[in-house]
């Protein structure tokens, strides 16, 4: 496991336990077979005390999840009106730094970086 994903791992847990069986079972009809192998859906569907964590699992093996994209999920949980998880998820993942006017901490090297290569390029152009 890499650990960058584990905040998000353990937010999902975290939202695994605030579901309700039904919750659970709308989320998964909305995951959908296309998303997650029907076999996990099934087991999660039919037993209330199985997790989510093989739903997690299969989301982030497609890539329909990652610590920088929640946006699937925060989608689903909002479709079951959980608005109040997918507010958890749309506060752990920050708006995608194309979009933000202030570049994320650890980034910030790498932009002054990219600025001043983009400066000196300029000034040869002259």
């Amino acid at each position: 496991m890499d650990r960058a994903n584990y905040p998000l791992r353990t937010l999902l847990l975290h939202i695994d336990q605030q579901l309700s069986n039904d919750e659970r079972r709308d989320l998964c009809f909305l995951v959908g077979c296309e998303d997650v192998p029907r076999r996990i859906l099934d087991t999660v569907i039919k037993d209330n005390a199985s997790p989510m964590t093989e739903v997690w699992e299969a989301l982030f093996d497609r890539r329909k999840i990652t610590t920088g994209n929640v946006d699937y999920l925060i989608e689903r949980l909002t479709r079951i009106n959980r608005l109040d998880l997918a507010e958890l998820l749309k506060k752990f993942c920050p708006v995608p730094f194309s979009l933000s006017t202030q570049p994320l901490p650890q980034m910030a090297g790498h932009v002054e970086q990219q600025v001043a290569m983009s400066t000196g390029f300029a000034q040869i152009d002259l």
